[in-house]
């Protein structure tokens, strides 16, 4: 009974990670962006974007209007 336990238990935590989870980050769109605010991809993957580059960034990626 435990081991059914937990693996419905793994089962919901996994499913809740991947529905949070930020939109694709490697689509061309997305990479043009980066490049728009000066960093990469693997600077992307290893989370060394400051905020003040992290923060326009989505918005341009995900389409919303920046305020300036």
């Amino acid at each position: 009974m435990k081991t059914c336990t937990f693996a419905v238990v793994s089962a919901m935590l996994m499913m809740t990670n991947f529905a949070g989870a930020e939109p694709a980050n490697n689509t061309p769109h997305a990479l043009a962006c980066m490049k728009k605010y000066g960093f990469t991809y693997a600077e992307w993957r290893a989370y060394a974007v400051p905020a003040e580059k992290a923060n326009p960034y989505r918005a341009c990626r995900d389409g919303l209007k920046q305020k300036r």
